[in-house]
């Protein structure tokens, strides 16, 4: 294994955390080739599977603390929201360790004949995860493809490994030798030989849509599955009856978790333009509750945006509708001393659609707010978008906000609330927000190949 190692930084104060492996294609190559070679035990063991996750999340709980002080530390987010990070990772493996489901499915009998569709695992998976939540997006791939019988092979983000490498070392104390690995890169090595060895059968993959792309081009070659959850551009779509000041609370609660870099978080608001000021002054007034800082720190509520390039990303979008007529009514300063990537929680009023901080994906702490006059032609302008990750319709009369949610093209669309994901509802976007679901059966069922034993007596 390569003995090259590249420097992780804090975003918040931007001193080093610790290091990574830089890993090379052959350190890869090497990885597959054991996770190959105990592919056919792990696959054999069933309920060793499923006691392996149990014990998986037992470690999980045990360590919770130290382990949520290095994801903070390596990604920005409050400590608080670290640990829930890997109390929900513990509550995946726990889930899939007990959600039943059969390896030998019979069919409806013929008067010759029997017919079985067997589910095996698909193989050696690579799974490629983003920075914004390491554990958590690791684990519900993870969880599923280990009580399938699949062995892994994890790419973290080049900036958030730390706490990947902790995770595996940890859950290796109780996983078979190979069934868990890790490779790291602050390059795109790592990524390509994942896609493109043959041995991998499977790649797993969250984050931009640009990148998920790409990689489902490097896997057409050797026929490899994909799943892919990308990019999203969540809209609340407020109506005329709802209680602004409980839709601001919801809103904000999700726009700027994680300082806004939520894949299926509010990422614009739209609200009928006679109640445009009112709702706009409620969600200002919430977001500035918001506690910028290191998230060690006691009291922070929001930390740093995850690097400069994010940051400088966001601004822009902000001065570009500033400059065509938008105007933010709280943050838009750093929020705080520390000399990290940090934005106060920002809305901006008057945005109009067309404007980039309205269409494009802002992934930070950033929220336009869109007055509309007609309801059906908002709906029709957001189902002609390009993304349909999730989307969240506000109202007290839950048959109208059924009827609107009804109408949005998202593969998750939530009523009074957004953001909340459940480990048994499938999870997953419309057009280019992805491919496949995660969470639930439907989850398990990316991890498995089919086989039909068709069976007639010998005559």
């Amino acid at each position: 294994m390569t003995a090259a190692r590249y420097d992780v930084l804090d975003p918040a104060t931007l001193q080093v955390v610790g290091q990574a492996p830089e890993n090379t294609e052959q350190d890869v190559a090497e990885a597959v080739a054991a996770a190959c070679a105990a592919a056919g035990a792990w696959a054999a063991d069933r309920e060793g599977r499923r006691g392996a996750l149990r014990a998986c999340a037992a470690l999980i709980r045990r360590d919770l603390d130290r382990l949520a002080d290095l994801l903070s530390r390596e990604q920005g987010k409050p400590k608080a929201d670290a640990a829930g990070e890997f109390s929900v990772a513990a509550g995946l493996f726990e889930y899939y360790a007990d959600l039943a489901w059969d390896e030998v499915e019979p069919l409806a009998p013929r008067a010759d004949r029997s017919l079985e569709v067997h589910y095996r695992p698909v193989g050696v998976v690579g799974t490629i995860t983003p920075w914004n939540f390491p554990i958590s997006l690791l684990c519900v791939k993870l969880a599923p493809a280990l009580v399938s019988g699949c062995t892994v092979v994890s790419k973290p983000s080049p900036s958030t490994p730390l706490s990947t490498i902790a995770l595996v070392e940890l859950l290796n104390e109780v996983l078979p030798a190979g069934v868990l690995q890790v490779r790291t890169s602050s390059r795109r090595t790592v990524n390509v030989a994942l896609s493109t060895l043959p041995g991998v059968r499977k790649i797993s993959f969250t984050g931009s849509t640009e990148v998920g792309i790409s990689i489902a081009q490097q896997a057409a070659p050797t026929v490899k599955r994909v799943t892919l959850e990308l990019g999203g551009n969540d809209p609340a779509v407020v109506l005329d009856d709802a209680d602004m000041e409980v839709t601001a609370r919801g809103i904000v609660g999700s726009a700027f978790r994680n300082a806004g870099q939520v894949c299926m978080a509010v990422k614009r608001v739209y609200v009928p333009r006679s109640r445009r000021n009112e709702l706009a002054e409620a969600i200002a007034a919430e977001a500035a509750r918001h506690v910028v800082g290191h998230g060690i720190a006691a009291g922070t509520t929001m930390g740093p945006m995850h690097t400069a390039s994010q940051l400088q990303l966001v601004r822009g979008l902000v001065d570009s509708a500033v400059g065509g007529g938008a105007r933010v009514i709280t943050g838009g300063g750093p929020g705080c001393d520390l000399p990290g990537y940090f934005l106060s929680p920002t809305v901006v009023i008057d945005a109009e659609p067309g404007m980039d901080l309205v269409e494009q994906e802002q992934f930070g702490a950033a929220l336009p707010i869109v007055a509309y006059d007609d309801l059906d032609a908002t709906i029709a302008g957001l189902n002609a978008g390009e993304f349909g990750l999730g989307a969240s319709v506000w109202s007290p009369d839950p048959e109208r906000a059924y009827g609107v949610a009804s109408q949005l093209e998202a593969g998750t669309v939530w009523v009074n609330q957004h953001t909340l994901v459940e480990p048994d509802a499938p999870f997953g976007g419309w057009k280019a927000s992805g491919i496949g679901r995660e969470r639930g059966r439907w989850g398990l069922e990316e991890y498995l190949e089919t086989r039909v034993i068709n069976a007639r007596p010998h005559a």
